[in-house]
């Protein structure tokens, strides 16, 4: 197995163990942080395949990715619906994002690769969509919209700190 194939499959399996056993738990507190937000890290599974993977691929990645988080949070789809949605929505903003000399097909969405900018932009403007997707279907009715967009900034805010954490201690920039 190439060690580029194996280092993501270690990826995902870390992220989804690190969403279900940890992250789920903060989640459960009574404050009004935990209330209006939750912490996703799970979306950098898609957020960090490589650029040269098809879309397809993309979008299956994210659809069985959200299914094993909603059989460990209890949800019916709600986060294989969201992650699917944003692993299509990755082909869109990686094309607005791209960079005037365009995207090597051997790099990866990291800050060595592309600068904090780049990566700092890419992951906000995909937790905002994962985050209003996740509250939307979640809630499912538009009657309460202010508290979908609530979640949903609150969340992305959260969720932002916590995967540019991670941006920083596993993908320096050097």
């Amino acid at each position: 197995m190439n060690n580029t194939v194996f280092r993501h499959i270690i990826r995902v399996v870390v992220l989804i163990i690190f969403q279900v056993l940890i992250l789920k738990r903060i989640g459960l507190g009574t404050s009004w942080l935990t209330l209006n937000g939750e912490i996703f890290i799970y979306p950098l599974i898609i957020f960090m395949l490589p650029f040269k993977l098809f879309r397809h691929y993309v979008i299956l990645i994210g659809f069985f990715v959200g299914l094993t988080i909603d059989m460990f949070y209890d949800t019916v789809g709600v986060h294989a619906f969201a992650l699917t949605a944003t692993a299509y929505a990755r082909g869109i903003l990686l094309s607005y994002l791209e960079p005037r000399g365009g995207y090597q097909l051997s790099m990866n969405p990291t800050m060595r690769s592309l600068g904090l900018n780049w990566v700092l932009t890419f992951t906000a403007l995909s937790l905002v969509i994962h985050s209003f997707l996740y509250f939307t279907a979640e809630i499912f009715t538009f009657v309460y919209i202010g508290k979908i967009l609530l979640k949903t900034v609150v969340t992305t805010v959260l969720s932002l700190l916590v995967t540019m954490g991670y941006h920083f201690l596993f993908n320096p920039k050097t």
